[in-house]
């Protein structure tokens, strides 16, 4: 489906004024410029000058590691697993996903409760039940362990009553706390039972939150977009809140997401760049997909790791970028209407990509492996994705294979929760088995 919209220019700020952000804006800009004036040592003084991670046996290490102005980075030559320098032994140690499911509920059980539409999150609770937010019906439904409907929460009612949702976009779990993130900043948080404890609104345009830490999060929030020249790139304050709605304190910026805008129309570029945000304890990790690098930080937005994969092609040739807009023209319309013409024309007319997003999605797990979904075009074809792994200390491990038309929404310990869509395109929430 080809994503448009329409902007209404009588959207204005309600909270920071324009010129905060552009002196939050100049400050994060200078800062970036500081933390990447670095430049990069040759590969022939790296032994000497670096702390290298070197296996046993001949060959360069795996991963090189400096301080600069107190931030450790820690750069990736060659994946651990699988390293041609190493014994079989490397290959053995590599994690994988089994595509059986150990857990399907769409098969669990019967009824209503048992068929999904619109899954927008998927995750396990402590006490290993499971909870699902089905937006096709706004409501969160919880599961046992072993796949039993145990009852549900939210529900359609155009947010009048207590814990009713319009239009939910994100499930986010912080121990035994449910968070739903509904549709202009309105965040409900529900408590074991599941009980509502409290309805709280957040900036408008909250795009997601992410826990970090007891009682905190750190919320995605996208400005409103005045009209802007074609090919752009919106970008996202972070805040921290109070799960009670208080705070909102601003540390920073990501790049966000790109965008091609004209007049009163937008669609989404080839090839979109997208930032990513994960959090692992009292820590947030950032990236923005224009090169194989995250950003660790803490909870006051201070950066305090650069992780770098260095081995990666991010270029797009213009018979790839020609492809991938055709395959957009051609793909299906909602009720099989023809596309209309002036988003065609804007289709036709939007300037061709050079380079790919590094990647698509981020996912840290509870051991602090951080996960990366590899970017896939719409001409690009099906089959299974390689999604990449760094170990918590930020050296690259490998890839792990997901099956294909499985959409990751959580990683556990050994297990990987999430969507698989049959050729139907039915929707199975199922849990596989990860062996690590």
């Amino acid at each position: 489906m080809i994503a448009f919209c329409y902007y209404n220019s009588s959207i204005h700020l309600r909270q920071d004024s324009w010129g905060r952000r552009k002196r939050d804006r100049r400050w994060h800009q200078s800062t970036q410029r500081q933390r990447f004036r670095c430049p990069r040592l040759l590969p022939a003084v790296a032994g000497v000058l670096l702390h290298a991670c070197t296996p046993g046996g001949d060959g360069p290490p795996l991963a090189v590691q400096r301080d600069s102005a107190g931030i450790t980075i820690v750069e990736s030559l060659r994946p651990a697993w699988g390293n041609p320098a190493q014994t079989d032994s490397a290959e053995s140690n590599a994690w994988r996903i089994d595509p059986r499911p150990i857990l399907n509920l769409s098969e669990s059980g019967t009824g209503d409760a048992h068929s999904f539409y619109q899954v927008r999150g998927m995750t396990r609770l402590p006490d290993r039940s499971l909870v699902v937010l089905n937006a096709g019906s706004d409501e969160i439904r919880q599961f046992s362990a072993d796949g039993g409907f145990l009852g549900s929460f939210g529900g359609s009612g155009q947010g009048q009553g207590p814990g009713e949702f319009t239009n939910a976009q994100q499930l986010e779990v912080a121990g035994d706390t449910i968070l739903v993130v509904d549709r202009d900043g309105v965040m409900s948080v529900f408590g074991p039972g599941p009980v509502l404890i409290r309805e709280t609104r957040l900036a408008r345009r909250t795009l997601a939150v992410h826990a970090i830490g007891t009682g905190r999060l750190v919320a995605r929030i996208v400005p409103p977009i005045p009209e802007l020249g074609r090919l752009t790139r919106v970008p996202e304050a972070l805040r921290t809140y109070r799960f009670d709605g208080s705070g909102g304190d601003s540390i920073g910026w990501t790049p966000g997401y790109e965008d091609y805008v004209v007049g009163d129309m937008r669609i989404v570029p080839l090839f979109q760049k997208k930032a990513v945000v994960g959090t692992h304890g009292g820590r947030i990790f950032t990236g923005s997909s224009d090169r194989m690098q995250l950003e660790e930080m803490t909870a006051s937005g201070d950066t305090v790791r650069i992780l770098r994969l260095a081995v990666f092609d991010l270029a797009v040739s213009e018979a790839e970028a020609v492809a991938e807009r055709d395959a957009r023209l051609a793909a299906p319309t909602p009720q099989g209407r023809r596309m209309p013409p002036r988003l065609q024309q804007l289709l036709e007319d939007m300037p061709l990509p050079t380079t790919r997003p590094a990647y698509a999605d981020m996912i840290v797990d509870p051991a602090g492996a951080i996960w990366l979904r590899p970017f896939r075009g719409m001409s690009e074809g099906g089959g299974p994705e390689s999604w990449l792994v760094l170990e918590p200390g930020g050296r690259w491990l490998g890839s792990v294979e997901v099956p294909e038309g499985f959409r990751v929404w959580d990683i556990g310990i050994d297990e990987v929760l999430g969507v698989w869509h049959d050729e139907l395109d039915v929707q199975h929430p199922q849990v596989l088995r990860l062996n690590r």
